[in-house]
């Protein structure tokens, strides 16, 4: 060990300021020494708000009081490794100090029981006495020194700081004042005090000291750990931004490998399109250039025979000439076969155009929560999620760019409208709705990790609805109350059975006006059974008793037009209890009761086709027929069944049967289906709305707590309430 701090000497005792030996060093808090001017320099130089930073280890460094520098702690050990430094150098021929008469020279000698150099004079003087005071003493010459005599010297004691006792070895320790004492200290200042050999109280503290190394040792390590796992993710993250280049440019060649054939494929459609057009134009330009050459021909043939011929020539040709002009004129010169516009449309903004995103955090999928899990789940009732992405630091997503949410809901084919959308405080908001009541499993991914816990498992029960309130009749009092109806703007257009007239709610469910009354009149009403809207301003209403449909503006009242009269007939009726229109806005269709049919009409009203009163499946009283996703359903009220016919009329399948339980049907009437599939179907007899699945499963009902009196017409509002027309109640309910 000895021989490797000789060696690195040198090293030891270089100041990494001024990178020279060291002059007056000066330990500061963190235990790094320097130089005393240069620690001065570097520390008021640097310093901010009265403190600096070690040049070494950058710890944070308080200024010392007055800026003195000088009462800094003096450096030991660095004092002896510069004394070791000269006595090496004095072995290489360089000059030391005599410890005794202070003569410099170079053949210096060191007595290592007097701890003093000496030059060759003070040597003769102390071999004098060799025999007596200073018998067995060990004098070497610095020349001559080994690693042990070198440990000898930088081990050897020191001589006490107190004034007039330069002379005096410290070879005690005074315990109350905590400083090294001569034997003088101890007679005056220190008399009396707790003072103990100072070796044996530096073999008692090098136990301390090691104990608490030991600990700066393990603390060490837990700091090279840290510095390893830096070190770690300094690597991994130049590996991870080198893969996310080369991702970036894979990406990039991808697009521009999908722009680069997009480009080939619009090309070759305009190519195809010039090649075919300009033949087309070749052919039509020939066919003219031909019919030019017939006219010049015809032309020339008839100014010679004028100018040229004979009379006799003329007349023998005059019939020829004449049907041949004849032809020409009556001829239709060829249209123009293709136009000259070409025009190329880009459906890609350049400012829009989207590699992807950097992620600079993990996604925490622990961190991570959805938000809404134990809410009560209902089929065919919207459902909403919140997803709360977080990164390993704990921060809910990156700022600058969307992360990637993935929801999986299985059974899949049993969910409708999954959306996912951003929310302002960068969380997702995930809105779903279940078809039908059971047990399913939600998956939740993140940028492509699956979140801890996920799939949950979430239980969809069936369907209740309850009452949330009801329309106002601003003292309205109507009669019985059949069919229903609302427009994109919230409108509510109500069926007043018995009152023979339409009544218009606003959007609040307040009454407005009242449309109609009784009468076979145009605008007059006899029995009116349903209705629905045509557009935001105009209704079709089904005039049951008087046969015919008509249609109002429910703004003015104002009759607009009504087609149908009694009888069997085609584009004739015998009662129609239910008027809609088609999901493509292109036709009207109307339920007949009495002639167990339904009818559809253009919007002129002349009939198209019917269907539903023929073959074995045919209707027994039809009551109501909504249209969705290009199907026919209809509630067959003496067969207590819904219907299902596709868009030309041919039955496709029925469900329910007559009954009170769930999903029987009693004499069913009005019904409608909502924005995420649901269809909801009167049930009146049984005093309630059932809900179904498209494909007739039951999935709700209103509440068993409430008995409807005879629930007509159904509909839903812009918010996905429910509105429930009761014919018996005289009144009209929301639920939800």
């Amino acid at each position: 060990m000895m021989e490797s701090l000789l060696k690195n000497l040198k090293e030891h005792v270089t100041c990494s300021i001024c990178l020279d030996t060291y002059t007056k060093p000066k330990t500061i808090a963190c235990l790094h020494t320097f130089c005393c001017e240069c620690l001065e320099r570097h520390a008021l130089t640097s310093q901010k708000q009265g403190f600096y930073r070690c040049p070494e280890c950058q710890a944070q460094i308080r200024i010392p009081e007055g800026k003195r520098f000088d009462n800094l702690p003096s450096s030991f050990l660095h004092n002896s490794l510069l004394s070791l430094l000269a006595v090496r150098r004095s072995g290489e021929g360089s000059e030391i100090s005599c410890s005794t008469c202070q003569k410099k020279s170079a053949e210096i000698n060191y007595c290592f029981d007097c701890e003093k150099f000496m030059c060759p004079d003070c040597v003769k003087a102390h071999e004098v006495f060799r025999d007596t005071i200073f018998q067995g003493h060990k004098v070497t010459p610095v020349r001559q020194f080994q690693a042990a005599d070198y440990e000898a010297l930088l081990k050897r004691q020191s001589f006490c700081s107190e004034k007039y006792h330069e002379k005096e070895v410290t070879k005690f320790f005074c315990v109350g004042c905590q400083s090294c004492v001569c034997q003088v200290c101890i007679n005056t200042d220190h008399k009396s005090h707790d003072v103990v050999p100072l070796e044996k109280a530096a073999d008692d503290e090098k136990a301390n000291i090691t104990a608490r190394a030991e600990l700066v040792k393990e603390k060490r390590e837990v700091c090279r750990d840290v510095i390893r796992k830096f070190e770690k993710t300094e690597h991994e993250l130049e590996t991870n931004i080198s893969t996310a280049k080369r991702r970036v440019s894979q990406a990039t060649e991808q697009m521009m490998g999908k722009l680069r054939q997009l480009e080939r494929e619009a090309i070759t459609t305009l190519e195809k399109s010039r090649v075919s057009r300009i033949a087309k134009l070749y052919s039509a330009k020939a066919s003219v250039v031909s019919f030019e050459k017939q006219l010049d021909q015809v032309f020339e043939f008839s100014n010679n025979l004028v100018e040229r011929s004979s009379s006799s020539d003329i007349m023998q040709n005059k019939k020829n000439v004449q049907e041949r002009i004849e032809d020409l004129i009556k001829t239709t010169m060829p249209a123009l076969p293709v136009s000259s516009c070409v025009e190329f449309v880009s459906a890609c903004e350049p400012e829009s155009l989207s590699l992807g995103f950097a992620k600079f955090s993990k996604t925490d999928v622990q961190g991570s929560t959805v938000e809404g899990l134990d809410q009560n789940f209902q089929a065919g009732g919207k459902a909403e999620l919140l997803i709360c992405p977080k990164t390993s630091e704990g921060e809910i997503r990156n700022i600058q760019h969307t992360d990637r949410v993935e929801i999986h809901i299985d059974p899949a084919d049993q969910v409708r409208s999954l959306v996912t959308s951003e929310k302002e405080d960068r969380c997702f908001q995930a809105k779903f709705m279940v078809k039908v009541p059971g047990t399913y499993k939600i998956e939740v991914k993140v940028n492509g990790q699956r979140l801890v816990k996920s799939p949950f498992t979430i239980v969809v029960k069936a369907r209740e609805f309850n009452i949330v309130g009801k329309l106002d009749f601003q003292g309205e009092v109507p009669q019985a109350l059949a069919g229903i109806a609302v427009n994109s703007k919230g409108v509510i257009a109500v069926a007043n059975y018995k009152g023979h007239c339409i009544l218009i709610f606003d959007e609040t469910g307040k009454f407005v006006r009242k449309l109609g009354g009784q009468g076979d009149k145009d605008g007059q009403f006899e029995s009116p059974s349903d209705v629905t809207f045509l557009n935001d301003d105009e209704i079709l209403v089904a005039d049951k008793c008087n046969h015919r449909i008509q249609q109002l503006n429910v703004q003015t009242g104002n009759f607009v037009k009504s087609f149908g009269k009694k009888r069997s007939g085609d584009g004739e009726f015998m009662n129609p209890t239910s008027v809609c229109i088609t999901s493509d806005g292109r036709f009207i269709v109307v339920t007949e009761y009495s002639n167990s049919r339904i009818q559809v009409f253009t919007m002129d009203g002349e009939p198209v086709f019917k269907f539903g009163d023929s073959g074995p499946e045919r209707t027994d009283y039809p009551f109501s027929c909504v249209c969705y996703e290009e199907k026919f359903i209809v509630t067959d009220r003496n067969n207590n069944c819904v219907k299902v016919f596709d868009g030309k009329g041919q039955f496709l399948y029925k469900f329910g049967e007559k009954g009170n339980g769930d999903g029987q049907l009693n004499s069913p009437c009005g019904l409608c289906v909502d924005k995420y599939g649901n269809l909801l179907v009167c049930d009146p007899i049984n005093g309630r709305i059932q809900q179904f699945s498209l494909d007739g499963t039951l999935t709700g009902k209103t509440s068993a707590k409430v008995t409807l009196r005879g629930p007509w017409g159904v509909a839903t509002m812009l918010d996905d309430r429910i509105l429930i027309s009761e014919y018996h109640k005289k009144e009209v309910k929301i639920w939800r």
